[in-house]
């Protein structure tokens, strides 16, 4: 039998993953933490009180229940129906001033609900990552539940469609008038990912609106304003003379090409639209990612993105690319990748140490479910 060090990925790690994920998810109704998802199993922060507080961000999530839903375990939708309802109960003037929720922080048992934990730290009090992200990908999880067989319940309804037309127009505040859209008010940049995954969340949105929220204009703008970025991305976001997609464009019109040495964000980036369907695999952009992973990040230039995943990204191990490669049908080395990353998350006696959120979980469950494993 093949040592822990050297098997090969099962179905049985598969459901490893399932099971740390879902231990992330706060479990008391009578809690506000109710179906919110950790980052990780440990604490995030120690507040002003001594205590050590877990994070919950909406965006991660977000990722984190999207690829559960792609994995099709049977436990992903109570899982899914959880967060969402925690997602849909914090868009409230005290949770959600800026339109999406904060990042909240609780104690171990899911009570002490607070959106600072530290008051003067950025990250740590009244902290939203990227409002853009944050309600694009929301849609995004919405229509693959529905697609898993999730529904709204009819008592719910009509509050939850208020609060999407509100939520659609926080994100429509934010584009600009080149067509792509700022990461938030106060942040005006234009991330290449982050437009990637609006254009992801219009497409569902559209979608939605016409099959669940009966709101046959809101999806027709919907779609028309995802058809403009595209066009956008296309025209602002690719450097047509190298072949790449830029990594950000700034509110001085200053672009940032991407360094093909440099993993995060620059090389992760190229690999975005590929993840959020605005490229196909055929495209000629798709392939040329691909490529540079083969001719660069091969384990002669730089660390082997297959082989070595850890050392590719400051540690982390960058399940996102690995499944725009799944999804740009180029299969032949997740096989290594998930051996490694089993040998280095799972086999271990610190099981899924950081650096390890949910979100990297989502991405390999999603890696599995389309491998069927």
């Amino acid at each position: 039998m093949a040592s822990a060090q050297t098997a090969a990925w099962t179905p049985a790690d598969t459901k490893v993953v399932v099971q740390w994920l879902a231990g992330l998810q706060f479990a008391n109704p009578a809690q506000p933490s109710f179906g919110a998802i950790r980052v990780h199993h440990t604490t995030a922060a120690v507040g002003v009180d001594g205590r050590g507080y877990f994070r919950v961000s909406p965006y991660i999530g977000n990722l984190a229940t999207l690829g559960l839903l792609r994995s099709h375990r049977p436990e992903s939708l109570s899982i899914a129906e959880r967060w969402i309802d925690w997602w849909f109960a914090h868009l409230n003037s005290g949770s959600a001033p800026d339109g999406v929720p904060f990042e909240h922080f609780y104690l171990q048992d899911g009570s002490g609900e607070t959106v600072c934990v530290m008051p003067g730290d950025p990250h740590l009090c009244r902290y939203n990552d990227a409002t853009d992200s944050a309600a694009a990908t929301f849609f995004t999880l919405l229509l693959e539940y529905q697609r898993s067989g999730g529904r709204i319940r009819p008592e719910q309804l009509d509050r939850r469609t208020k609060q999407i037309g509100a939520l659609f127009k926080t994100l429509l505040a934010l584009q600009n008038l080149d067509g792509l859209f700022w990461a938030k008010t106060t942040f005006h940049a234009k991330y290449l990912e982050d437009n990637c995954e609006v254009y992801s969340g219009l497409i569902a949105l559209a979608q939605l609106s016409n099959t669940v929220f009966r709101d046959p204009e809101r999806a027709a703008e919907a779609e028309a304003t995802a058809k403009r970025l595209r066009t956008a991305i296309d025209a602002a976001l690719f450097d047509f003379k190298q072949g790449r997609f830029l990594v950000a464009k700034f509110e001085d019109n200053a672009v940032k090409p991407p360094d093909l040495n440099t993993w995060y964000p620059d090389v992760q980036s190229q690999f975005w639209p590929i993840l959020w369907g605005v490229s196909t695999p055929s495209d000629a952009n798709s392939r040329a990612a691909i490529s540079l992973l083969a001719n660069i990040w091969n384990g002669k230039q730089h660390p082997d993105w297959a082989a070595q995943p850890e050392k590719v990204n400051g540690g982390w191990i960058s399940a996102d690319v690995a499944y725009a490669v799944a999804l740009a049908g180029d299969r032949k080395r997740l096989p290594e990748y998930l051996k490694v990353v089993k040998r280095l998350k799972i086999a271990r006696r610190d099981r899924f140490a950081w650096p390890f959120s949910a979100a990297d979980a989502g991405w390999l469950l999603a890696i599995t479910g389309s491998m069927k494993l």
